[in-house]
């Protein structure tokens, strides 16, 4: 008299157990593997528009140019600039200088997170107007 040898319902319930919690392993790891690939995304393009904004305030620089500006460069980015003068730490008071040092900022923010904030900074020397 042959038998069939098979698995039994239990065993059988043991391995879609262990599959559907290795399934999902796998498919909590992916969704974050996504999430951290937007993210990365966000911020490079942040990143883009942080210098080409940064570019755009270097060219129209001079001594009229002081204070703080912003707006939206699309639904997503927001970005504030600031400008102001600057002072080396061994510079000379009351010296005057041939040209004047001035510090630009520039920050493009798309969340209301610290970390979805790029800002970018450099220090820019202006001749004075006669």
């Amino acid at each position: 008299m042959n038998r069939a040898r098979g698995f039994t319902l239990l065993e059988v319930l043991v391995a879609f157990l262990i599959l559907s919690l290795s399934m999902s392993v796998l498919m909590r790891i992916v969704s974050q593997s996504l999430n951290a690939l937007s993210a990365a995304e966000r911020h490079q393009v942040a990143v883009q528009l942080a210098e080409s904004k940064l570019a755009e305030v270097l060219v129209g620089l001079d001594e009229s140019s002081r204070g703080k500006q912003q707006g939206r460069l699309d639904q997503r980015f927001r970005w504030q600039s600031e400008v102001e003068p600057y002072e080396f730490e061994n510079q000379e008071p009351g010296e005057r200088y041939s040209v004047t040092p001035w510090l630009v900022r520039v920050s493009v923010s798309w969340g209301k997170r610290p970390g979805e904030r790029v800002s970018l900074s450099t220090i820019r020397l202006l001749r004075p107007r006669p």
